[in-house]
């Protein structure tokens, strides 16, 4: 889902690809913003960059 966060999508998009409602996204985004201790989408997408191999 990371992924998908990086690439700009939003929950809706989200949901749709992987077959999810839109609740459901939005309580993943918020938990991975907790367990990385990232204050906001832009933070993750920072983090999936970061994470990407060279």
């Amino acid at each position: 889902m990371l992924d998908l966060i990086a690439a700009r999508l939003g929950n809706q998009e989200i949901a749709t690809r992987l077959h999810l409602s839109p609740r459901t996204v939005e309580k993943h985004v918020a938990r991975l913003m907790a367990k990385t201790d990232r204050p906001d989408r832009a933070a993750l997408r920072d983090l999936a960059h970061s994470l990407r191999p060279a």
